[in-house]
């Protein structure tokens, strides 16, 4: 159509910044999912709470080079990667383990072998599906501010 024009308004700065805000909304709104699903649904007794209170997240989300990048799990417990994927414990410095019996007394053995009791994989099963979803919502929550 001669002597008609339209004009295009670019905001390319603002969908990349709102972009970028969303993906770190929904990585740290999935592992924050993550990391109540593993303290709320897990195959251990408890008996102490230590495991449960490590589960968090260690460091909330932040823009990388290509994304943006998070990490959960449990933090500053030494058995929590064997609760995870089980696996023998040996007696290193000692000849034998001790191992209380609920009888009272103790039991020697040269190693034990520790089943894997899954937490932190089944809620990362169940919660990742949703990230899509989760970024999704909060970009377009922030496009309907530009």
């Amino acid at each position: 159509m001669p002597g008609k024009t339209k004009s295009l308004k670019w905001f390319g700065k603002a969908v990349t910044k709102n972009m970028r805000e969303a993906q770190i909304e929904g990585v740290n709104r999935t592992m924050a999912a993550c990391a109540a699903e593993a303290k709320a649904n897990h195959e251990w007794q408890n008996r102490t709470a230590t495991l449960e209170g490590a589960i968090d997240i260690a460091d909330y989300a932040a823009p990388v080079t290509d994304g943006v990048k998070g990490t959960w799990g449990a933090r500053d417990v030494v058995y929590a990667l064997i609760q995870e994927l089980g696996g023998t414990i040996k007696a290193k410095n000692a000849k034998a383990l001790a191992i209380p019996q609920d009888d009272g007394s103790v039991r020697f053995v040269k190693s034990v072998e520790i089943p894997a009791r899954p937490y932190l994989r089944p809620a990362a099963d169940k919660e990742y599906p949703k990230l899509a979803g989760r970024i999704k919502k909060a970009f377009e929550r922030r496009s309907k501010k530009v």
